[in-house]
């Protein structure tokens, strides 16, 4: 196994500080296709109880909630949700959405409207170069806690997300001369689209006809409703995609630990050898795992991993890994070595969570640096 990488001499603080200056003065525009999902998100708090017809306390841990619905088995529960916002979601409209606040040109293709954009992504829609939707959105219900989230989907829509649907509002040409112009291809939500692996081999072939070598960012999102021979077929898939494009296979905790299982039988519960072990057995370009305080990335060269700016009292945490998704490429496309990357990564995660919307490439930076005059605190009040 590859030995873990760490220049001691080189410090977090002053490793953030040079990626925050690496992104000043990143020039142009980086262009990027996102798909290919789409959901309308609406954001709900969980009522623990009622005051008053205007007020009312907040259940903050999903463990309670666990326990509300437990003691509520072989009787009945009255659950109170509060709407907070409606808003896009999806985890590649979020994502893309990052990407397009930090300076790059997006083109989306994935389950925004159809026949007509949706008015809750007409905005979105109207920031990217082109949009190929496909299906209307699918749907989800997000109880926030401060500790996590529960997603509830409807997903029948999604089932129209696939590589004719695409090449019907695509040609085969089209595709071909945009990938020649493109940066970087991402293609997240694996788990929800059925037909995934069908686009990815589209893609494969196509990457294997262009005039340029991209990076590939992939992310399953949660594979466990998946069997583990769908997993290990996409995880073969990924791995093979290396020959044409530099892959990056992006994780939370625990998708890494389903990842880990599912290649190699067992979970090693050291993040930084996790890594090294999917990297190294699907010999892709990066595997990144980002855990709710943390970050790690292995490449060919080694292991390297931070501490975030963990914020105690969140606005808004759904949506928080894609924005560390798309910090963390935003950092690539700038020049940025992997474990500055990172570093970009969790501060963009940082920045959502404490704004409630992802920031811009100057608005990046700048957290960036006042997180590094705080020594890189991994509890972070601002």
């Amino acid at each position: 196994m590859t030995n873990i990488v760490e220049d001691e001499a080189i410090t977090t603080t002053e490793r953030i500080k040079t990626a925050a200056d690496k992104l000043d003065r990143a020039q142009g525009q980086p262009k990027v296709f996102v798909g290919f999902d789409g959901f309308l998100d609406t954001i709900l708090h969980v009522v623990d109880s009622r005051l008053d017809t205007h007020r009312y306390t907040r259940m903050d841990s999903m463990a309670a909630y666990a326990d509300r619905i437990k003691a509520a088995a072989g009787y009945s529960a009255n659950i109170e949700l509060v709407p907070q916002q409606i808003k896009l979601g999806g985890n590649g409209p979020i994502m893309a959405d990052g990407l397009h606040h930090l300076g790059c040109r997006i083109t989306y293709a994935g389950c925004i409207g159809a026949p007509e954009v949706h008015p809750v992504f007409s905005d979105f829609a109207a920031a990217c170069d082109r949009v190929i939707s496909m299906s209307n959105p699918a749907t989800t219900d997000a109880l926030e806690f401060v500790d996590g989230k529960l997603l509830m989907g409807q997903m029948q829509n999604l089932e129209e997300v696939n590589w004719s649907n695409l090449l019907s509002q695509m040609s085969t040409g089209e595709l071909m001369a945009l990938v020649d112009q493109l940066d970087m291809i991402a293609a997240v939500n694996w788990t929800m689209l059925p037909a995934m692996n069908e686009i990815l081999k589209g893609l494969q072939e196509v990457l294997g006809a262009a005039n340029r070598r991209l990076w590939f960012f992939i992310d399953l999102a949660d594979p466990r409703k998946r069997t583990p021979e769908d997993i290990r077929e996409v995880l073969e898939l990924i791995s093979a995609m290396q020959a044409e494009a530099d892959m990056i296979l992006g994780m939370n905790e625990q998708e890494s630990a389903q990842v880990e299982q599912v290649l190699l039988g067992e979970t090693d519960m050291d993040l930084r050898n996790r890594a090294l072990r999917i990297r190294e057995t699907l010999q892709i370009k990066y595997a990144v795992i980002h855990p709710l305080r943390s970050a790690y990335v292995a490449g060919q060269t080694g292991e390297s991993h931070l501490e975030g700016p963990y914020a105690p009292s969140p606005v808004l945490t759904t949506g928080a890994g894609d924005t560390f998704n798309a910090g963390f490429c935003r950092g690539l496309l700038a020049g940025l070595e992997p474990e500055e990357a990172i570093g970009s990564g969790v501060c963009a995660s940082g920045f959502y969570v404490r704004n409630a919307r992802p920031p811009s490439l100057a608005e990046l930076a700048d957290f960036m640096r006042q997180w590094a005059d705080a020594d890189c605190c991994p509890v972070y009040n601002a």
